[in-house]
């Protein structure tokens, strides 16, 4: 297979960084709760042999497929986000996102992708129109968004809302019909914020943390951790973050273990490697003369870096305490799988992509500056020079 190489190893790496961490960051953590030292990590190992079969899934399934299934797949994650909400399942600390062993929002997330990349397709020619364009591209989703404010996952709200722009961006909307959504969603948003007594905790314990000292200890604990790693760290093993002081370092928090133990230059080698895998993943939606695939290439990268931004900040304090895992690191399940698919197929759009290159010539790329125009589509100097689109 003609696959991206580097987004491969960058993926493997991390998956295996993930391994180390989790196992030096929970052994004591099981230890005070009377389990062997390596109960997290066998656990987290069945998921991550789940999260490499879907991994050559995504690889080896033509990823035209996810084009058909994308409006049974945003279905079914409507059906399962209702039932959550309708049954109360899964309800952990006061907030109901578990059914069946899994997180519906993690899958709504990337069937939304799909579905919007499959929408934004077939509605090219009509993007540029406010109503008939983007306002009814995004219908589903807002709809997802609520069912998701309602669990409450407020965090992940955000993120979804951040795909959505940049896929509809992407996909050929005007940027001041963006600034006039913006100006309406903006202030919803904040509305929903303030609305719920535990979010307006989280965010006056980030304004005012000597005056929150519960709702902060978290986030300050984080720091702490960060601060003890210095240049180079503690070494493997040797934090002390982990041993009651910081809850769950292994999963919302495992950034800041990986700063303490692995200091600076740890957590550089790992933000490398997620800045790998968003360079990568924008060249092969760039590279990708089928615009869906382009697309999805484009909001699965995107979904990835906007997920790192959260948990990182949430640990350098730039933002209030979510409960956002780093991808392919934290112990966890769903996220694991559903970013460890995403990933394969990123690397089947870049094997198309590759074929597709090799079986024929293609014209020279260009970023086209019209508004109608999708900056990840190509245009053929032959129909430019005609006065018509590729």
């Amino acid at each position: 297979m003609q696959f991206d190489v580097p987004l491969c190893l960058g993926v493997l790496a991390l998956v295996g960084a993930g391994m180390v961490l989790i196992y030096s960051s929970s052994a004591a953590y099981a230890d005070a709760r009377g389990l062997p030292e390596s109960f997290y990590l066998a656990q987290h190992l069945k998921k991550v042999l789940v999260g490499m079969m879907a991994f050559l899934i995504g690889m080896t399934v033509p990823y035209k497929f996810w084009e058909r299934a994308a409006r049974p797949l945003v279905l079914v994650s409507l059906g399962l986000l209702v039932f959550i909400l309708v049954s109360g399942a899964g309800s952990v600390n006061g907030a109901s996102r578990w059914v069946f062993g899994i997180q519906p929002s993690e899958m709504a997330k990337l069937s939304m992708i799909f579905y919007l990349a499959r929408r934004l397709s077939e509605k090219s020619a009509e993007m540029h129109k406010f109503g008939k364009g983007l306002v009814s591209s995004l219908v589903l989703p807002g709809i997802l968004c609520v069912l998701i404010v309602l669990q409450p996952n407020y965090s992940m709200v955000l993120m979804l809302c951040g795909i959505t722009a940049a896929l509809v961006f992407a996909g050929g909307a005007r940027p001041r019909h963006l600034a006039i959504l913006a100006a309406g969603a903006v202030p919803l948003l904040v509305l929903v914020m303030v609305s719920s007594a535990y979010r307006m905790k989280r965010v006056m314990a980030f304004i005012d943390p000597s005056a929150n000292p519960a709702s902060s200890y978290q986030s300050l604990q984080a720091l702490i951790s960060l601060g003890n790693g210095g240049l180079i760290g503690t070494g493997l093993g040797n934090g002390t973050q982990k041993l009651g002081y910081l809850p769950m370092p292994f999963t919302d928090t495992v950034f800041a273990i990986l700063g303490e133990e692995t200091g600076f230059f740890g957590t550089m080698v790992v933000l490398g490697l997620f800045g790998l895998i968003l360079w990568r993943g924008l060249r092969i939606a760039y590279a990708c003369t089928d615009r869906f695939g382009g697309l999805v290439a484009a909001g699965i990268s995107i979904s990835v870096a906007l997920n790192v931004a959260m948990h990182v900040g949430v640990c350098v304090k730039l933002f209030p305490t979510t409960g956002q895992p780093l991808p392919f690191v934290s112990y966890g399940g769903t996220s694991l799988i559903a970013n460890l698919l995403g990933m394969g197929i990123l690397l089947n759009i870049s094997n198309a992509a590759s074929a597709s290159a090799a079986a024929e010539p293609k014209p020279r790329l260009v970023w086209h500056a019209a508004r109608r125009t999708s900056p990840l589509r190509p245009f053929s100097p032959t129909a430019r020079n005609a006065g018509g689109r590729a």
